[in-house]
């Protein structure tokens, strides 16, 4: 495997699937400074469709990787909606809105993001899909990892309460019989089953490793490397971590490779940061015409992936809302310190 420099060449067809299991209407609320207990009087809020997977999807296809986006969605906040709330349509490789309809109602989340850069996001918790919504959401999925031109599934986002538990295992079987390399970027036992089930790739931030192995210190270099063996140790190829400003650092079969940072910090909405860093890793994986999952990474493509990740991550630090990158983004690799780790 050889991803060299990630400068992808359009394709005719979506090379990525993206499936949000937990879609949202975001909303994003900027305020000056918010005091809590007090009214404020704010600019129009913003909104639109959103969620994890959803963000990876736009990211995506501003780099030039048009995805599938795929997940539960109740009608009325189809992607029509999604343009009628004002919001630029993406290049002409953007999106394919492959959304399975349910009658329940889609969660709100809401981001109050103050002139500091300081974001503070509120989550709904997601109502409950009737089980036929599970099994058609499975049958597209399966319909489009038959697709030739797809090579990466994305599985992102939080894990719904009543998502059936053999999921994620399912869902990553499907993807392999098909020769699709899966990346999942999820938390709690919903990252344990995915590991377990022979993801190629899962992306933890360092809180959701900690909440997962309960280690003494997330902010701990060793005790972060050991909750991301745990992972690999549990049945994942290649564990990506977020750590923040800190940048992120890659660990596979073989153990602890290297670390990414920006040079300098950079103030800003992190909200859409670790979709950026998930949305570059596919964006790497597509540009690869062939999967070898048995090899270990040559240095240059664990180089490649992390400079590519940070630097998209910090890209989405710069804009006002999750799922948007700087137009400038691939000026930021330049920025990227790599540090390769002791085995």
């Amino acid at each position: 495997m050889s991803i060299g420099r990630a400068e992808v060449q359009p394709a005719d067809e979506p090379r990525v699937i993206t499936v949000t299991l937990s879609p949202a209407w975001d909303i994003t609320i900027t305020a000056s400074q918010l005091d809590l207990g007090r009214s404020h009087r704010i600019d129009p809020a913003v909104g639109r469709l959103g969620g994890k997977g959803i963000n990876v999807a736009r990211i995506l296809a501003d780099t030039g990787i048009g995805a599938y986006v795929q997940g539960p969605v109740a009608g009325e906040y189809r992607p029509e909606a999604d343009s009628a709330a004002g919001v630029e349509a993406s290049p002409a490789l953007g999106p394919v809105w492959d959304l399975t309809p349910t009658p329940s109602r889609l969660r709100r989340s809401y981001a109050v993001v103050e002139g500091s850069g300081r974001a503070t996001v509120l989550n709904e918790t997601a109502a409950k899909h009737p089980p036929e919504v599970w099994d058609a959401l499975s049958e597209t999925i399966d319909r489009r990892l038959s697709e030739p031109a797809v090579t990466v599934l994305v599985l992102s986002g939080s894990t719904p309460a009543d998502c059936p538990e053999d999921f994620h295992a399912k869902l990553v079987r499907a993807a392999h019989a098909a020769g699709v390399s899966v990346i999942v970027d999820t938390s709690g036992p919903g990252l344990l089953r995915a590991a377990r089930a022979g993801a190629d790739w899962v992306k933890p931030n360092a809180e959701e490793l900690n909440e997962l192995f309960e280690h003494k210190d997330l902010f701990e270099h060793e005790d972060l490397i050991a909750s991301a063996g745990e992972l690999v140790r549990a049945g994942a190829s290649n564990v990506l971590v977020s750590r923040g400003e800190d940048g992120m650092v890659l660990v596979d079969r073989t153990g602890p490779r290297s670390s990414a940072r920006l040079e300098r910090v950079l103030q800003g909405n992190p909200t859409g940061a670790g979709d950026a860093s998930v949305a570059a890793l596919a964006r790497c994986l597509a540009a690869n015409s062939q999967s070898d999952e048995a090899a270990r990474l040559p240095d240059e493509d664990v180089r490649t992936i992390l400079t590519e990740a940070v630097a998209l991550s910090a890209s989405a630090v710069l804009m006002p809302q999750a799922g948007q990158i700087h137009p400038d983004w691939q000026k930021l690799r330049h920025d990227v310190v790599i540090t390769k780790e002791q085995t």
